[in-house]
């Protein structure tokens, strides 16, 4: 049996916020998910949760790159100056709808980015990420 993961989605987009916790829902009901509409959002979550990183933390990352307040790049240079940046090591997958080159280079910079994926997820692919994850 797969172990439960904890899984974060960073989006603005409530419409496909919404799309992707229902095929979450259908697929992967074991995993359990959270939901941040930018990324200040979820780095003051994280913030507030630091003292129990094991057991609150989201371990999978879907972040998209375009959202307000603090976009996927700052998002990232925030959670590497976190306190817990050295012990808090989560799966992170760059959810977009850019298919840009410039942005997946980008990406490829981060080490904890572990892939860039054009929206929309499909289940499959909630599949596929799990099956690397357990």
């Amino acid at each position: 049996m797969e172990k439960s993961l904890r899984f974060a989605i960073i989006d603005d987009d409530q419409v496909y916020q919404l799309i992707l916790k229902k095929t979450f829902e259908k697929s992967q009901p074991a995993h359990s998910l959270m939901q941040f509409y930018n990324g200040e959002e979820a780095i003051d979550f994280l913030k507030a949760n630091t003292s129990n990183p094991v057991q609150s933390l989201p371990e999978i990352l879907l972040l998209d790159i375009n959202m307000p307040f603090m976009n996927g790049w700052q998002f990232l240079e925030a959670l590497e100056n976190l306190p817990i940046a050295g012990s808090y090591k989560p799966v992170i997958h760059i959810i977009s709808s850019s298919p840009a080159t410039e942005d997946i280079e980008m990406a490829g910079q981060y080490k904890r980015v572990s892939s860039y994926i054009v929206k929309p997820v499909t289940k499959e692919v909630l599949t596929g990420i799990i099956s690397k994850a357990c």
